[in-house]
C-alpha cells in the first residue's frame, strides 16, 4: 500500500475490526461463562428435579389420608332436646306405676272381702269370744235360770273361780304349796263381770267329788290349785243369733278339753248335750242374762236312749 493510503485513516475498516473483535470476545467471554455456569446449571437443575420428585411423591400419597389428616375431627352430636318426648315416657312410666299399685290394691280387697264375707258367714272369731266367756259357767253346768238373782252363792262362786283360774294373772297371788289364795274381792269381780250388778254372794268353801275351793273366813280368802287337771265340760257355740244386744247362743257341752284348743277349723266337735245362752254384749263387755233348755239334742241323750243321732 502507498504512504498516502497508509496515512490516511480508515474508519470503515477500523469499526469493522473493532466489531469483529468485540464479537470474537463477547464469543470466548460468553463460552467461558457458559463453561462455569454449566456446574451451577447442573446443580440448579439437580435441586429442581429434586423438589419436583418431593411433590410428586407428596401428590402420590393416598388421598383417604390426606383427607383424614386434612378434614378437622368430627366432634360427636349432642342429641336434640326433646322436652315433649320426655314428658311423653315419664307420663307412661306413672301409668304403670298407678297401674300396677292399682292391681295389688284390687287384689289385696278383693282378699279382705272374701275374708270378711267366709269370717261374717261362719262366724268364728265371734264364735270363739262368745265360747272363752261361757266357759267357766260351762264347767259348773248350772241348772237353767232365767234371772242372775236366782242363782245360788256357790254357783257364781264356782264359776268366779274357774274364771280366775282359766284367765287371770295367777303370779299376783300368794301361794301355799300347789295351792293359791283369792281373796273374797276378787271373787266378788268375777262374779260381777259374768252375772251383772246387784248380785248377793254369800262366801263359803264349795265342794265337789272332784274339785275342792275352801274359804278361809278369818282372811276372807279362797284357797283354790292354782292348775286343775280336770275339766268336767267345755263350751262349742255352734250358732248365734242376735236381738239388739242380745245374743242367744246354742252351746254344746264337749267333754272333756277345750273345743277351740284342740280341734282344727273343719273339725265339729261331738257335744254331749246343748243349752242356749243369753248374753247381753255391749262393746267388749259381755254378761250372762240366761240359760234355757235347747230343743236340740246332744249325744248323750241318743246314747242314753238308745236311738239313733239324728243329722242334719
Amino acid at each position: 500500500m502507498s504512504e498516502e493510503k497508509k496515512d490516511f485513516f480508515d474508519y470503515d475498516n477500523y469499526v469493522k475490526n473493532n466489531r469483529d473483535k468485540k464479537k470474537k470476545t463477547s464469543g470466548k467471554k460468553k463460552q467461558t461463562e457458559d463453561a462455569a455456569d454449566k456446574p451451577k446449571k447442573k446443580q440448579d437443575r439437580e435441586s429442581i428435579d429434586n423438589i419436583k420428585r418431593m411433590f410428586d411423591e407428596a401428590l402420590d400419597e393416598n388421598r383417604e389420608e390426606l383427607s383424614e389428616l386434612t378434614e378437622a375431627p368430627v366432634e360427636p352430636e349432642m342429641p336434640a332436646s326433646n322436652p315433649e318426648g320426655f314428658r311423653r315416657k315419664l307420663y307412661l312410666f306413672f301409668g304403670v306405676v298407678v297401674t300396677l299399685l292399682a292391681i295389688v290394691g284390687l287384689v289385696a280387697t278383693v282378699n279382705f272381702a272374701v275374708d270378711k264375707v267366709k269370717a261374717f258367714a261362719d262366724n268364728t272369731q265371734q264364735k270363739n269370744e262368745f265360747a272363752k266367756f261361757v266357759y267357766p259357767i260351762v264347767i259348773c253346768d248350772p241348772a237353767p235360770f232365767n234371772q242372775t238373782i236366782k242363782l245360788r252363792s256357790d254357783t257364781m262362786i264356782t264359776a268366779a273361780l274357774w274364771d280366775i283360774i282359766l284367765y287371770e294373772d295367777k303370779s299376783k297371788y300368794e301361794t301355799e304349796f300347789d295351792m293359791i289364795v283369792v281373796p273374797e274381792v276378787d271373787v266378788e269381780q268375777h262374779c260381777t263381770r259374768l252375772f251383772g250388778t246387784g248380785l248377793s254372794v254369800e262366801h263359803q268353801s264349795v265342794l265337789g267329788a272332784d274339785i275342792q275351793f275352801y274359804y278361809d273366813e278369818t282372811i276372807k280368802s279362797y284357797r283354790i290349785p292354782s292348775n286343775p287337771k280336770f275339766f268336767t265340760y267345755s263350751p262349742y257355740v255352734e250358732e248365734i243369733t242376735r236381738v239388739g244386744e242380745r245374743y242367744t247362743l246354742l252351746v254344746g257341752y264337749v267333754s272333756p278339753t277345750p273345743a277351740w284348743l284342740t280341734l282344727d277349723e273343719n273339725d265339729e266337735p261331738v257335744s254331749d248335750k246343748y243349752m242356749e245362752y243369753i248374753v247381753s254384749k255391749r262393746g267388749d263387755e259381755m254378761t250372762l242374762v240366761a240359760i234355757q233348755e235347747s230343743a236340740k239334742k246332744g249325744h248323750a241323750y241318743y246314747e242314753h236312749y238308745g236311738i239313733e243321732e239324728e243329722k242334719e
